[in-house]
């Protein structure tokens, strides 16, 4: 194959869609953090909301994103490949109901911990909770029918549709915190949201013809879901336990965070997309071989631009307003801590894919072995946390590295069961 044929390849074209969207999408995200950064800087008032804000975002990355893709992609690209037309009605109807379920779940996690912090605004926070509830709720919605979208592999609707809902969400941002503080942030995500549902994925209801899809709870397998998007599951269980400390530890974290993360949601995540869809129609080892060796290249890449130029990078981006030149060496030193442990965040999700394109009776079965252990790790690590004496950013680092290196190890499994499976059995 010609070098050309391989960069028109629908693959390639895809990938170059999803791609630049996310770079742009990293890009508003980047003034959303500069923004932010600039209003509330280190502040506890910002610490505390972070601290709230880690629930409903645990909720969303176990049903969206990443997490959506592992357990529905397979799905809908395999539908779409056999039939022509698809009925959404079951999928629509389903949805609306489980809307509800997690806006009240949300609320049973999240007031408890507005009791913990106690804050000095405290009718501003439970208001907060309730609003975060409903960005779940139309999260889990909006990321269902984006995933239906990708399944039908229009990768470029989908890449032009997420990048508005961040655009409008960041447009507003600045005016919105400044009238609003921290209620604010969460207005603006919502109008984004809302707009994002509207213009693209509203017109999906009318897809009432054609093969009639069984959509349930049996579709959401929650091992699968947790395997699915384990990375960021592992950094918002970290950022929680940096904000355990009545501090703004947590606040060093997530601005480090948001530097680190820039590759996996860029390139990482935009290849483990591509590899998923192609090994759902078709085995293609080459391309788990090329995206492996890619994450653990970009990885190790990611740790010398942190070490080499990280103080100058933060500086740039983030020193103005409330954020002092005290706050960029703090959230310095937390993003070299952290760096090492996502070469192996990088190269787990990748090993990952190839497992999530196997039966899905075989993946329920070995993803709910994978996702006890790594539950099992968290609560013991959580135990652990109880009876040492290290302040909440030691604790962060201990719960970021150890479940990185256990979920490399289970990444491993994973292959090893692809491989005894889809290729010796051939």
């Amino acid at each position: 194959m010609s070098i050309k044929s391989i960069l028109l390849s629908k693959s390639s074209i895809d990938f170059a869609y999803l791609f630049c969207s996310n770079i742009i999408k990293k890009g508003f995200g980047f003034v959303r953090e500069v923004i932010l950064a600039s209003i509330f800087g280190s502040s506890v008032l910002y610490a505390n909301f972070l601290l709230l804000k880690t629930v409903s975002e645990l909720f969303s990355d176990l049903t969206q994103g990443s997490a959506m893709q592992a357990s529905l992609l397979s799905k809908f690209s395999k539908l779409y490949s056999d039939n022509d037309n698809i009925s959404l009605v079951n999928i629509f109807n389903f949805s609306r109901k489980i809307m509800f379920g997690l806006f009240i779940l949300s609320q049973l996690i999240q007031i408890p911990i507005v009791f913990y912090i106690n804050p000095e605004y405290f009718r501003t926070f439970i208001f907060l909770s309730l609003l975060l509830g409903v960005v779940l709720s139309l999260n889990f919605y909006n990321a269902i029918f984006l995933v239906i979208m990708q399944g039908k592999g229009q990768f470029k609707k989908h890449s032009f549709s997420t990048t508005m809902d961040i655009f409008i969400s960041t447009l507003i941002l600045y005016p919105l915190s400044i009238l609003f503080e921290v209620i604010g942030i969460v207005i603006s995500r919502l109008v984004g949201l809302l707009s994002l549902f509207y213009i693209y994925l509203s017109p999906m209801s009318n897809e009432q013809k054609g093969v009639d899809v069984k959509f349930g709870l049996k579709d959401f397998n929650i091992s699968i879901l947790f395997l699915g998007n384990f990375a960021n599951i592992i950094m918002l269980l970290s950022r929680f336990t940096a904000g355990l400390d009545d501090g703004n530890n947590i606040t060093f974290f997530n601005y480090s965070i948001v530097l680190l993360n820039v590759l996996l949601t860029a390139v990482i995540l935009n290849l483990n997309t591509i590899v998923l869809r192609r090994l759902s129609i078709k085995k293609d080892l080459r391309l788990v071989i090329l995206s492996g060796f890619s994450a653990l290249f970009l990885g190790l890449g990611l740790v010398f631009v942190i070490n080499t130029y990280g103080f100058n990078i933060i500086q740039f981006i983030f020193q103005r307003g409330a954020f002092t030149l005290e706050d960029t060496f703090a959230t310095f030193a937390y993003a070299k801590d952290l760096s090492y442990s996502f070469v192996l965040i990088f190269i787990a999700s990748a090993l990952f894919q190839p497992f999530f394109s196997m039966d899905q009776d075989l993946i329920k079965r070995e993803s709910s072995v994978m996702a006890r252990i790594l539950f099992l790790a968290i609560v013991g690590l959580f135990v652990v946390f109880n009876f040492i004496s290290l302040d909440a950013r030691d604790n962060s680092l201990i719960m970021i590295y150890s479940l990185s290196v256990l979920s490399m190890f289970l990444s491993i499994f994973s292959v090893y069961k692809y491989f005894t499976t889809k290729v010796l059995k051939k």
